[in-house]
C-alpha cells in the first residue's frame, strides 16, 4: 500500500540513514492509523537493504527477498502475544539475545518492537541496558501511539520521531481513490471520525465498520430522547464488545466537545445537553467508562452489565438535552 503523505517522513529517515544521524533506536509516535508501522516497516527495510537506490530499499537484493518472504536472519519483531494485552519480560530477554548475535547476512541486525506502549514495567527495564549500551551495529525501530504509558527512562534513550496525521485534502483524496464506490459524504465522515487518521478511515469503509459507528450515535441519540430499545441495544452489543467499547468512547467525546464547543458535523441534528457543570461531569465520566471497557474487552467480564450501567447513566443526559 502507498501511503503519500509519508514521503517526506522517509526522506528525512533515509537522509539519517545515509549520513549516520540515525539514533540507534528511533520511536515512531502519532496517532493510531497515521501510518507508523508502515513507515517502520520501511525502515527496516531500508536499514538491512544490501543495495538501495534513491533512498529507497532496492527490492532486489537478498535481504530484500529475504523480508519479503518473511525469512530474514537479522530481522525481529516483537509484540502482543495471542490474548495478551502486554509484552512481557521473557519476550524481551528472548529478543535481546537474538540481537547479540552476530549479523547473518550483512552488516546490520534490526528489531522492531510494535506496540512498544505495550510493555509492561519490567518488561520496559529489560530492555533498558539494550537502550543505554547498544552495539554498533544493531538498531531498535519502536512503535508507540500512547507515549504517556512508556517510562521515562526508556522514552530518554530514543530518537523521538512524531508522524502527524496528513493534510486533509491529501487524506480525503487517497481515502476516495481507494474507495470509490463510496459517496465523498461518506469517506469525510469516516475521516472525521477517525480525527484525519487514513488508515483508521480505510478500515472503516472498508468493512461495515462506518455504518456500525453510525448505527451507534444514532442509538446514542434515540437514548437521549428516549426513544430507544435499551434491551435490545445491550443483546448486540454484548456480541462485540471489542468494537462498540471504542464506538462509545468516540461518541461520547465527540458529545463533550460538541458541549464545550461548537457542534460537532458529525453530531448533525442530534440532541445536546444544555452545558453546565452536571452534565460536563456526567460527558466526562460516560466517556471514561467507555475508555475503561475497552480495556476490558478481551476480558471474562459481563459487559452486558457494563452496556446496561453505561446506558443509564447516558439516559439521564436526556432531560437536558435539546430536542
Amino acid at each position: 500500500m502507498t501511503l503519500p503523505w509519508l514521503e517526506a517522513e522517509r526522506s528525512m529517515l533515509d537522509q539519517a540513514v545515509s549520513t549516520g544521524r540515525l539514533g540507534h533506536a528511533p520511536m515512531l509516535l502519532g496517532s493510531p492509523g497515521v501510518g507508523k508501522r508502515a513507515l517502520a516497516d520501511w525502515l527496516v527495510r531500508r536499514l538491512l537493504c544490501l543495495d538501495p537506490e534513491g533512498g529507497e530499499p532496492c527490492g532486489r537484493c537478498r535481504a530484500c527477498e529475504l523480508i519479503d518472504a518473511g525469512a530474514h536472519p537479522d530481522r525481529f519483531e516483537l509484540g502482543l502475544l495471542e490474548e495478551k494485552s502486554e509484552i512481557l519480560v521473557d519476550q524481551v530477554r528472548e529478543f535481546i539475545a537474538s540481537l547479540s548475535l552476530t549479523p547473518s547476512l550483512g552488516t546490520a541486525r534490526v528489531g522492531l518492537i510494535s506496540p512498544a506502549d505495550r510493555l509492561n514495567r519490567n518488561a520496559a527495564n529489560a530492555l533498558l541496558k539494550t537502550l543505554e549500551e547498544p552495539s554498533g551495529n544493531v538498531w531498535l525501530v519502536l512503535v508507540v501511539d500512547a507515549e504517556r504509558r512508556l517510562p521515562a527512562t526508556v522514552l530518554s534513550r530514543c530518537q523521538r520521531r512524531y508522524v502527524a496525521v496528513p493534510n486533509a485534502d491529501q487524506a480525503l483524496d487517497w481515502l476516495y481513490t481507494r474507495h470509490g464506490d463510496r459517496t465523498r459524504e461518506d469517506v469525510a465522515t469516516a475521516l472525521s471520525l477517525a480525527d484525519g487518521a487514513p488508515l483508521m478511515a480505510d478500515d472503516w469503509l472498508g468493512d461495515a465498520g462506518l455504518e456500525q459507528g453510525l448505527a451507534v450515535r444514532d442509538a446514542l441519540a434515540g437514548t437521549l430522547l428516549g426513544k430507544a430499545d435499551e434491551s435490545a441495544l445491550v443483546a448486540e452489543w454484548q456480541q462485540a464488545p471489542d468494537l462498540i467499547w471504542p464506538w462509545l468512547a468516540r461518541f461520547a467525546e465527540r458529545w463533550l466537545k460538541s458541549v464545550l464547543a461548537e457542534p460537532d458535523q458529525v453530531l448533525s441534528g442530534a440532541p445536546l445537553p444544555a452545558r453546565d457543570a452536571r452534565v460536563l461531569d456526567r460527558l466526562q465520566g460516560c466517556w471514561d467508562q467507555a475508555l475503561a471497557g475497552a480495556r476490558l474487552a478481551g476480558k471474562p467480564v459481563r459487559h452486558d452489565w457494563m452496556f446496561r450501567a453505561w446506558l443509564a447513566d447516558w439516559r439521564r443526559l436526556g432531560g437536558a438535552a435539546g430536542r
